[in-house]
């Protein structure tokens, strides 16, 4: 995954020269086609393990007895899934890029979680900075994927929060000494317990979670998506609250 440097200058390059999108897309959709094949390749033989497994189970009911049977069904079922969450992965590679209205967007993840934050006895808010609505109102991006990644930080933020607590979603924009933004911000406030800081530095690294059932696709998924954009996604925990920033560049 890209630094927030590399994404600044990667954005920057294609300001000044739009068709090396068209060459980093190209690169990307070969990349996910290697991708898809490898997955579906190892797919084949993990089915084919799993089926021989049922069948000797079937056949020789005495293996559940063995030390290491039920250890070797949960290894399989691991890497089941771990084929699926890199499928996941693999989904986020391709933009489909158009003129959208973020603060539409926005209000809509809002209002989507609403009932649950209701149930959930949350208070959550959303504030969008009035100099900034403009430039929110109208951002060429992939909607769907900008979506995606700002409902998987809504859901974390749930699920870390008790009734009580807040979350909060904020807009705004970084501003450049010409009193013109150059990139959009927006943030995911909660004030459920912090993060802890030597989980913080591979909170966004694939397939590494420190929530139980998790798979450490999520954030994974939001990262990609971020960069994807040119842009940076980080987060900063305390006792007081955790925020995840993203930055989008104008």
């Amino acid at each position: 995954m890209l630094s927030d440097i590399s994404n600044d200058t990667l954005a920057n390059l294609v300001k000044n020269n739009p068709e090396l999108e068209t060459v980093i897309q190209s690169i990307t959709s070969e990349n996910k086609r290697i991708t898809s094949i490898f997955v579906h390749e190892l797919r084949n033989p993990l089915a084919l393990l799993k089926g021989t497994i049922q069948y000797i189970e079937t056949k020789h009911p005495e293996v559940n007895g063995f030390k290491y049977w039920n250890q070797l069904q949960d290894l399989v079922n691991d890497m089941e899934h771990m084929t699926a969450d890199a499928s996941l992965l693999n989904t986020a590679n391709i933009l489909s890029k158009e003129d959208s209205d973020l603060i539409a967007l926005v209000k809509g993840i809002h209002c989507g979680y609403m009932s649950q934050a209701i149930i959930q006895q949350i208070d959550f808010s959303l504030f969008i900075e009035p100099d900034c609505e403009p430039f929110f109102s109208f951002y060429n991006c992939d909607p769907r994927k900008i979506k995606q990644a700002l409902s998987n930080l809504v859901k974390n933020a749930f699920e870390a929060t008790k009734p009580g607590n807040y979350i909060h979603i904020h807009l705004s924009g970084l501003f450049g000494d010409d009193y013109a933004p150059n990139k959009l911000s927006i943030q995911v406030t909660d004030n459920g317990p912090p993060i802890p800081e030597d989980e913080i530095e591979t909170i966004f690294t694939p397939f590494v979670t420190y929530k139980k059932g998790g798979t450490g696709v999520g954030l994974a998924v939001v990262k990609k998506i971020i960069d994807l954009h040119y842009g940076s996604v980080t987060v900063a925990s305390d006792e007081d609250a955790t925020t995840f920033t993203i930055l989008l560049p104008l």
